[in-house]
């Protein structure tokens, strides 16, 4: 039996139908392995299966998904799910990203729905002993797949005592700031293509949940504000990050005098996000063949270049690492036909 016959027939057997009258529509996929199709039966509306490999984290899939659900964040009902299979029978939630209905809507009052959403996330506590923790060993791993992906293969730049040993102190520093934040619950992408906006009232709702972990207050605050594919200037980030902030004071999560703090660890562990991700759209271009992601590139590095030069004063191992990165690494992006202008 094909891969087809066997979701169609999975599919069948939920909507007590016959398999040849399921209608399957491949919609646009993510970075990740998992496949998503549109499923139309005899019935009226359509639901949306997601072909996940057990790679993808599937079991945490399920546990968020009804954590949140329980939490009242709007992520898609999940009427059924076969782990053994990876199929997940999922409420269609339409093709409206974040980032599309920021084009014809009022972009202030969505970014605040975004971030009233992520303060509900972020005060969640039920599933803390059941999550892996962003802890040192993972927020180097992450930092590690930029030397690996980004420096050494895509860039081909060998990397001499010298230059190691300005990764490994940058990467102790920011690491060290992301211990010092309150630790929570963290999405890990909550970005402009992970939340989906209703046509009708303008709801938001959660997708991509997966990868959900025990982290840095200001984690997802970065994957929203500091978003590679919508780019605001510094100005707006910080009003937004300020509305984010009012609210987990008046909740209790953060103190009154913890501005000027929380604006560091924004910036702090929004370095270490964006030096992962120049790894991260490297391995999808090279080992999984998607080299659209390097198109973001320039914008990945603008945000380091702004954190570097904001903190080179204060953490000389920020403003070391950015030196090396100006005078080695960008000698070298900038001839990449992927680079373009920034």
């Amino acid at each position: 039996m094909s891969d087809g016959q066997e979701q169609r027939s999975w599919l069948g057997e939920i909507l007590k139908c016959d398999a040849a009258d399921v209608a399957l529509q491949l919609i646009a996929g993510d970075a990740s392995p998992r496949k998503f199709y549109r499923v139309y039966g005899p019935a009226s509306g359509s639901r949306v299966l997601m072909v996940s490999p057990p790679t993808e984290n599937n079991e945490r899939f399920v546990l968020i998904q009804r954590t949140l659900e329980g939490a009242g964040v709007r992520v898609p009902s999940m009427a059924r799910a076969n782990l053994a299979l990876g199929y997940f029978l999922l409420e269609d939630l339409g093709d409206t990203t974040f980032s599309l209905a920021l084009e014809q809507n009022d972009v202030g009052a969505l970014y605040k729905e975004a971030l009233d959403t992520l303060a509900v996330i972020r005060a969640i506590r039920a599933v803390e002993s059941e999550l892996p923790h962003y802890d040192q060993k993972e927020l180097q791993r992450e930092l590690d797949v930029c030397r690996e992906w980004f420096f050494s293969k895509a860039l081909s730049l060998p990397l001499d005592r010298k230059a190691l040993s300005i990764f490994a102190e940058m990467s102790a520093c920011v690491i060290g700031a992301a211990h010092h934040q309150p630790q929570g619950l963290v999405h890990r992408d909550y970005h402009s293509r992970n939340l989906m906006v209703s046509v009708g009232d303008m709801s938001l709702a959660v997708i991509d949940f997966q990868d959900a972990i025990i982290g840095p207050v200001a984690y997802d605050a970065v994957s929203l504000l500091k978003d590679v594919y919508v780019v605001w200037p510094r100005e707006k980030q910080l009003v937004w990050l300020e509305y984010y902030w009012e609210r987990l004071v008046r909740e209790g999560q953060l103190d009154e005098g913890s501005w000027s703090q929380f604006i560091m660890w924004f910036d702090l562990i929004g370095l270490q996000r964006h030096v992962k991700i120049l790894g991260v759209f490297s391995r999808l271009w090279l080992r999984d063949d998607k080299p659209s992601y390097m198109r973001d590139i320039p914008a990945v590095i603008a945000y380091i270049r702004e954190a570097c030069l904001l903190y080179r004063d204060t953490h000389p191992a920020i403003g070391v690492f950015w030196d090396w990165f100006e005078g080695s690494v960008m000698p070298i992006v900038e001839r990449r036909d992927w680079y373009g202008v920034s």
